[in-house]
């Protein structure tokens, strides 16, 4: 049965070798891997819409809060024509228990309170060599997706009890609804949808489930809309209430994130003309794909990683390519003519997240900043928190 099989790989990973970076990683196959992941996440968005209260660290400095380590809880062919299709309806899954995992598989993580006043330190258990793609802090505990050394990814539950349930396995990209409560991935050619409740949180019950063109990946949700890329066609969207009829957009570069009223997304658009080196933004509504509501074009270049619209919806902000600056750009004015983005001139690297509606977080390589959107450009705070070796985990929102 599938939940002996995920059993069976799960306790297979967790029995491999100590875990190691990946930069120590020997070999051609793995140099290939790592090369082909990059090649994958060069059009993927980076999206979020979440408050940020999480950091995530790899370190073996002393615990400050200790738990108790968690104990078991537990290429695809392309498609013919991709005409429209209703959704198939599938059997509720269950989650995989894991098997323990040694100690020296264990990661440490270091936890920033919303107010980002203490620190608490806790440990998740992953599987030996893998690393962390994303992670939530949801009322049930953890939900993390890791990366393993042959690509695939998992989604798994760690909960306050720290046992571990593989939600999703095998798949080539996870996403995870606002709320947590929709899971989408792909994998051998399909891209699912599942669902967790309050009831049955600790399992996926899949819902639909479509045919897509290899190297389709999910990329966020907008209400029960979820967009998805495509590295040769572009960005597309599904409203997974339906059936799937391809109709792709290569205009778009990326997309931010999804507006308030769920009725579109904020992405960058593909410039004009060759010589533009300014930046293109648009606010797109749904339609076959995408119908362009208002553009503004003009504006920084925002680096390949690290751009968040607030919770609120109303900023945009992001590291400059070149990683010298970083811009926040104010969506109820960013069309209007004349309008200027707010810069600050740092040094920082792609790790951002929206503490608050109003407070964007940056790292500058040794510690993090807080950045006002409502104040003075230039104008910084620093969190007492140090950011090497830090991965930022976001929460998910409430129902």
């Amino acid at each position: 049965m599938l939940e002996d099989e995920l059993r069976e790989t799960f306790a297979a990973k967790a029995g491999s070798p100590p875990p190691g970076s990946l930069a120590s990683l020997d070999g051609f196959a793995d140099a290939a891997i790592r090369g082909a992941a990059r090649v994958r996440r060069r059009r993927r968005a980076a999206v979020t819409g979440l408050t940020g209260i999480v950091a995530f660290a790899v370190a073996s400095t002393a615990i400050l809060h200790t738990l108790t380590a968690g104990a078991p809880g537990g290429s695809p062919q392309p498609p013919g024509p991709l005409a429209q299709e209703s959704p198939t309806q599938r059997p509720s899954t269950a989650g995989t228990p894991t098997a323990p995992v040694a100690p020296s598989d264990m990661r440490e993580v270091t936890a920033i309170g919303p107010s980002a006043e203490a620190a608490t330190r806790v440990r998740l258990q992953l599987p030996a060599k893998s690393t962390v793609t994303a992670a939530y802090q949801a009322k049930d505990g953890y939900l993390v997706v890791n990366t393993q050394p042959d690509g695939d990814k998992q989604l798994v539950l760690q909960d306050d009890d720290d046992r571990q349930q593989v939600l999703v396995d095998d798949a080539t990209n996870i996403a995870v609804a606002k709320d947590g409560s929709t899971v989408a991935w792909a994998s051998k050619g399909k891209m699912n949808v599942g669902t967790r409740s309050d009831q049955n949180a600790k399992t996926i019950t899949q819902g639909p489930s479509v045919s897509v063109l290899p190297n389709t990946e999910p990329v966020t949700f907008v209400g029960t809309n979820l967009v998805v890329s495509n590295d040769d066609n572009g960005f597309d969207v599904w409203h997974t209430d339906r059936g799937y009829s391809p109709t792709w957009d290569n205009t778009v570069v990326r997309v931010f994130g999804g507006t308030q009223d769920n009725n579109g997304v904020y992405a960058e658009l593909k410039p004009a003309g060759a010589a533009d080196t300014a930046m293109c933004l648009a606010q797109l509504q749904f339609d076959q794909p995408f119908k362009i509501i208002k553009k503004a074009c003009g504006l920084p270049v925002a680096a390949p990683a690290g751009a968040r619209v607030s919770p609120n919806g109303r900023w945009l902000a992001y590291p400059v390519v070149g990683l010298k600056q970083v811009a926040i750009l104010d969506l109820t004015a960013v069309f209007n003519p004349g309008f200027k983005a707010k810069l600050w001139n740092l040094a920082v690297t792609t790790k951002t997240m929206w503490l608050t509606a109003t407070t964007f977080v940056v790292d500058n390589g040794k510690k993090f900043l807080k950045l006002d959107p409502t104040g003075q450009a230039d104008q910084v705070d620093q969190l007492d928190q140090e950011s090497d070796g830090v991965v930022l985990i976001e929460p998910l929102a409430a129902k």
